[in-house]
């Protein structure tokens, strides 16, 4: 059967405070009966009473980690460490306190947070990634900068998912703080200020992507076929992964990953420094044209 080179394209009031103020006073008070209950080993009312307190439309952190102690106070270690997950998917930097919390509970913070510590780096490079897509440099910038963070946690680094994730989150990083700042009031400068210049960020040029034949089947051979695939590249040029975006067909899709796992690109760069990127190949697999008489 005839084989078919495809084509490709890339896409490079008043009561309101009032009512605040009194819900705060309510919270706080709840919470120092939360701490009185427990200090009296009164674990289960102070359980109870953990769980009732309003946070104001979020979790109360300090009675999430009261949940914590009570429950492993009580035994009940399968729950506790639910609730520790919790915990840190509100907040993945948290760690109790060393005077408050007991070795073990210290110890079983590090263990589920040992646990759940890739899903937590990968959440928060996608929510990097949504800053990006929305030009919010703050962000995203806050988001890259808290991953990283995360990824280098002792309990978290020796994880084998890491290190990819690492390495692209440090890109991204660096090409969320090219974007550009939220606009500021302007000032009046010394006439002899300098501006600083912009960084200087330079897209990956293909040095080797070659796509494989369309070998279509006698349906598809008559139609024109278009999808993408994603690549992730290193700062040396090498794909690192690869993802379809959208199908070119189910015929086509995987020989297009093999292939694309074996692309070579000039990398990005920053400045002239060699970064991690992401570029997006659009293909179409067409008709064969028509041959001249």
């Amino acid at each position: 059967m005839q084989s078919y080179h495809p084509r490709f394209w890339i896409v490079c009031s008043v009561f309101v405070v009032a009512a605040s103020a009194t819900s705060t006073a309510s919270a706080q008070d709840a919470m120092q009966s939360v701490k009185e209950l427990y200090a009296s080993a009164a674990y289960e009312d102070a359980l109870s009473a953990a769980g009732k307190i309003d946070g104001g439309g979020a979790p109360s952190l300090e009675a999430e980690q009261y949940r914590v102690f009570c429950l492993v106070a009580l035994g009940r270690m399968d729950e506790a460490s639910q609730a520790v997950e919790e915990v840190l998917n509100i907040s993945p930097e948290y760690r109790p306190d060393a005077a408050q919390a007991s070795p073990r509970i210290q110890s079983l913070f590090s263990d589920v947070r040992r646990r759940i510590g890739p899903a937590l780096v990968k959440r928060m490079y996608q929510q990097g990634r949504a800053a990006m897509d929305r030009k919010d440099r703050e962000g995203a910038v806050s988001q890259f900068e808290a991953m990283l963070r995360i990824a280098n946690d002792p309990d978290v680094r020796s994880d084998a998912t890491i290190a990819e994730l690492k390495e692209l989150g440090s890109g991204f990083l660096e090409l969320s703080k090219s974007l550009p700042a939220k606009p500021k009031p302007v000032e009046p400068t010394p006439a002899n200020t300098v501006a600083a210049r912009p960084s200087v960020i330079v897209p990956p040029v293909a040095i080797q992507q070659k796509l494989p034949p369309w070998v279509p089947d006698p349906v598809s051979r008559a139609t024109e076929f278009r999808g993408a695939v994603r690549v992730q590249i290193s700062a040396d040029g090498k794909v690192t992964s690869a993802e379809i975006m959208k199908s070119v067909h189910p015929a086509y899709d995987q020989s297009l990953l093999r292939a694309a796992r074996g692309w070579i690109y000039e990398p990005a760069k920053k400045d002239g420094v060699a970064i991690p990127s992401e570029k997006t190949v659009e293909v179409a697999v067409a008709p064969p044209a028509p041959q001249k008489e």
